[in-house]
């Protein structure tokens, strides 16, 4: 690994880190502290963006798959982010041995409040641009995303 790899990956992992506390920060609930981690961030949107296409919730296996982890850890995230009161377990109507995973409305709560700093922080990022170094800026990032896919 060179040294410019090296810093790139390391400005990388800062920019979520401090992207993911800035947001825990704001986003402090006076009932109860949700901090939440990169890993369940992942699995809160994609059981979110499941959820558009079945409101009867998301099966475990189907889960795993959208985030790429095995259904184990998955399940270990699940579990934590139930007992924060983010998501529940609802058994199927049609089959009760199954078990659907839904947001609960603080999870509803936690993905909205998440994806407007987001969307604030970086809108407030892009303002400070030109219109040629937001259009080189987000070719990069995709360009960066198609070689780590590839």
């Amino acid at each position: 690994m060179t040294d410019r790899s090296r810093e790139c990956w390391r400005a990388l992992f800062n920019l979520t880190d401090d992207f993911r506390e800035q947001a825990n920060a704001s986003n402090l609930d006076s009932r109860t502290v949700f901090n939440v981690t990169v890993g369940q961030m992942r699995v809160l949107k994609a059981v979110a963006s499941l959820s558009l296409d079945d409101t009867r919730g998301v099966m475990l296996k189907t889960l795993a798959e959208k985030v790429k982890l095995t259904s184990g850890a998955v399940s270990i995230i699940v579990d934590s982010l139930v007992r924060q009161g983010l998501l529940e377990r609802r058994h199927s109507e049609v089959d009760r041995r199954a078990v659907n995973i839904v947001l609960s409305a603080r999870g509803e709560e936690k993905i909205d409040s998440y994806i407007t700093f987001f969307n604030r922080r970086t809108a407030d990022f892009l303002a400070e641009l030109t219109p040629e170094e937001v259009s080189a800026f987000i070719s990069l990032l995709e360009r960066f995303r198609a070689k780590i896919n590839s």
